[in-house]
């Protein structure tokens, strides 16, 4: 099956442009082998700089001292959210924001609460984690002929795996196969992760029928597109609350197919999450197992609803068969 490898077409210079001009300059100079396989970017108070790229990890290498300064920590969060915290603020509350590009960036710090414990801010950062995002035009193109069933529409389908396989970066090039093939496609981007929207554009191919609503929560944001746009698919990203499953549920009954990706490790992890419901009664007929060996975006299983691989094999039964020979 396809992996994610080789060369990014998605520039860093989005990520860039929103660094100190030291780190960014050394950033820079990374050997292509590197730059192309960037996964993250990880700045911590008292620390130096690590870079993630291609399953290893790397320090980078700074003149004058190695560990960041509470006051360069301070000016790093001060770019990425272009010196206005408080237009980020929906976002911050939330642990992360989103650069230009689709480029994740996780917070850590002081969070702090209202009265009913409702996280309102995040003060004192201590740890930005910047997770690239990711443009592997045709990683999902041996995917797309388990998801149509005979009759012009699609499967309702779950990409599912741990944080850092590639669900995103899969789950983004199968809306622009599915759209490309003439499927109208409504994308829920809660997050902005999967087209990389700014003012209006498009960071990343979606293909020529797909609809973006972003920062939306997947509730509102479905229902909207079913009414609005009236596609074939709708497409959503990290589901799993019980909202989630409300929204995949109220897609499903309009005759909407939806296509979606959720963290998870099994059959078992689908089974026991609110959506697992949609799963036991066939709603859900396709789940695509991502894993990060040997690279993140590789597809390790492919089951129908009732957890049989469409890939590999049934285990014989060793047993019955002496039994009945």
């Amino acid at each position: 099956m396809n992996e994610i490898s080789g060369k990014n077409s998605h520039s860093l210079e989005s990520i860039m442009r929103r660094l100190p001009d030291d780190i960014a300059r050394t950033l820079r100079m990374m050997p292509e082998s590197m730059s192309s396989t960037l996964e993250e970017i990880r700045f911590r108070t008292g620390r130096p700089v690590m870079v993630y790229a291609g399953g290893r990890e790397y320090e980078m290498y700074r003149r004058d001292n190695q560990n960041l300064s509470a006051e360069e920590m301070d000016k790093i969060f001060n770019l990425l959210v272009h010196h206005s915290a408080y237009s980020y603020q929906e976002d911050i509350r939330n642990g992360f924001v989103t650069l230009d590009g689709g480029h994740r960036v996780g917070i850590c710090g002081r969070a702090v609460t209202d009265g009913n414990g409702r996280v309102i801010s995040i003060r004192n950062i201590s740890s930005i984690n910047i997770r690239r995002g990711r443009e592997v035009i045709g990683v999902s193109d041996s995917i797309v002929p388990y998801l149509a069933d005979g009759r012009h529409t699609v499967r309702n389908t779950l990409l599912v795996s741990p944080p850092k396989c590639g669900k995103t970066t899969v789950l983004r090039d199968l809306i622009r196969n599915l759209s490309n093939m003439g499927y109208k496609i409504g994308v829920c981007d809660e997050r902005c992760e999967i087209a990389g929207s700014c003012g209006g554009t498009y960071g990343f191919d979606l293909g020529m029928r797909t609809d973006v609503i972003d920062s939306c929560p997947k509730d509102t944001g479905i229902l909207m597109l079913i009414r609005a746009m009236s596609p074939d698919v709708v497409a959503v990203d990290e589901i799993g609350t019980e909202s989630d499953a409300s929204a995949v549920e109220r897609a499903c009954v309009s005759g909407v197919s939806v296509v979606a990706a959720m963290h998870g490790n099994s059959f078992e992890d689908v089974l026991r999450s609110p959506i697992g419901r949609f799963v036991r009664k066939g709603v859900i007929s396709r789940l695509i197992f991502l894993s990060d060996r040997p690279s993140p975006g590789t597809v390790a299983d492919i089951r129908n609803a009732s957890g049989m691989s469409l890939l590999k094999p049934p285990e014989m039964n060793w047993n019955m068969t002496e039994e009945d020979g």
